[in-house]
């Protein structure tokens, strides 16, 4: 009786590891880390919400087949509070201690891009940064794909309408955070190019400063026309709040990072008149873009706001998902990279009409921006890439 028992608990042991490495062998981990606290926690948790939305869609519908066999994705997600150095011990922990180890980590800015891209082709990981900073492409790295486009790409269309609104003379408040320093390297190039001034250039840390009114104070003091702003939407729209109450009556350019559907929930829409910025993907006149935002809002609840965060980081989700069908593996990181122009774009969820990526590594697709005017949102207008591409290519940081 003893022995048949034993016999009995060891066939169970067995079971139930062979179980344990067959979900392992279906399962396909990503990993995910940027800010989910703080002052940029929002923006963190719409990147978050973006790979999610598509991961529980993809695993819904059965998930993947690649080689005959069935494979579902799990998200591992940590915070790293906007610190790179956090970044790398984030993603080294998801490495170290998630099984399967993720073949792929999500992060959402560029100090973390870069730290990590020290070491992910040595692990053979693939990285989706997702930031409008091209530096991540000067890195040489064959495993880095990226999403939005540049960031002087974007800075474009608000530059162009502010232009043609009459503004000369700009003022840079931008974050103290790499992205926002690269935009005020860059906007100030562009901006001089077109035969403007730029009158004064401060950078604040979004994350610990509530009291704008010293900055504003001083840039206001040289009579700027309009005031460049790159940073969270939330603080930005505080700035925006207190640059009016010091009597600013000028017009606002906004970096991608600013969103216009975000900033109007913190302050009205009259203060924030004479804005310029990427248009709310909500607002896109894209039928696909359309049924996302329904979509989102089923999931996240009706006062959510679909972003171009959330946007793009669904839609590469499904690219890179698409991208392991076409090379045949899960595993190899190289082979799906190098399948990813092949099956752009993606069908109905190409949202954001991702149809292209570059040898470094960055996806293309359009934009619109769109201006407040008189209290409510004018017309977008369609931004495209192609003659921009044409003329700068994929990695000009503004030298």
């Amino acid at each position: 009786m003893k022995k048949h028992w034993m016999f009995i608990f060891v066939l169970s042991v067995l079971l139930a590891s062979f179980t344990t490495f067959a979900y392992c062998a279906e399962t396909i981990s990503i990993g995910y880390s940027g800010p989910l606290s703080g002052g940029a926690a929002r923006y963190g948790t719409n990147n978050l919400h973006g790979i999610q939305q598509a991961i529980d869609e993809i695993n819904g519908a059965g998930g993947i087949t690649v080689g005959g066999k069935t494979y579902t994705f799990k998200l591992t997600y940590l915070d790293d509070k906007y610190k790179p150095a956090e970044t790398v011990s984030n993603v080294r922990r998801m490495l170290t201690t998630v099984s399967p180890k993720p073949i792929a980590i999500f992060c959402p800015h560029s100090g973390g891009i870069l730290a990590i891209e020290k070491f992910n082709e040595r692990e053979k990981v693939l990285i989706h940064g997702y930031t409008d900073n091209v530096a991540i492409l000067k890195q040489g790295n064959k495993l880095v794909v990226k999403a939005p486009m540049s960031m002087a790409f974007y800075n474009s269309g608000p530059a162009d309408m502010g232009w043609e609104n009459g503004y000369r003379k700009v003022a840079l408040l931008c974050g103290a955070h790499e992205a926002g320093k690269m935009a005020e390297k860059i906007f100030q190039v562009q901006w001089k190019d077109k035969g403007g001034e730029v009158t004064s250039v401060d950078s604040i840390d979004f994350r610990t400063v509530t009291d704008f009114y010293p900055f504003l104070t001083k840039a206001l003091s040289k009579n700027p026309d309009c005031i460049f702003l790159y940073g969270p939407s939330e603080p930005t729209a505080m700035l925006v709040s207190q640059a009016r109450e010091l009597g600013f009556k000028g017009g606002f350019l906004l970096g991608s990072q600013c969103k216009l559907d975000e900033m109007a929930k913190v302050v009205s829409m009259e203060i924030l008149n004479n804005s310029i910025g990427v248009c709310p993907v909500g607002m896109m006149p894209l039928p696909m873009m359309q049924k996302y935002n329904k979509s989102y809002r089923d999931k996240f609840g009706a006062d959510a706001i679909p972003t171009s965060e959330s946007a793009f980081n669904y839609e590469v989700m499904y690219i890179i998902a698409e991208a392991m069908k076409k090379s045949g593996s899960v595993t190899d990181t190289q082979k799906i990279r190098k399948a990813i122009g092949d099956v752009l774009p993606v069908g109905e969820h190409a949202i954001r009409g991702i149809n292209k990526v570059t040898p470094e590594g960055q996806f293309i697709s359009g934009y619109f921006a769109i201006a407040i005017r008189d209290n409510k949102f004018v017309d977008p207008i369609n931004i495209d890439p192609a003659p921009w591409y044409k003329k700068y290519g994929a990695t000009w940081m503004g030298e």
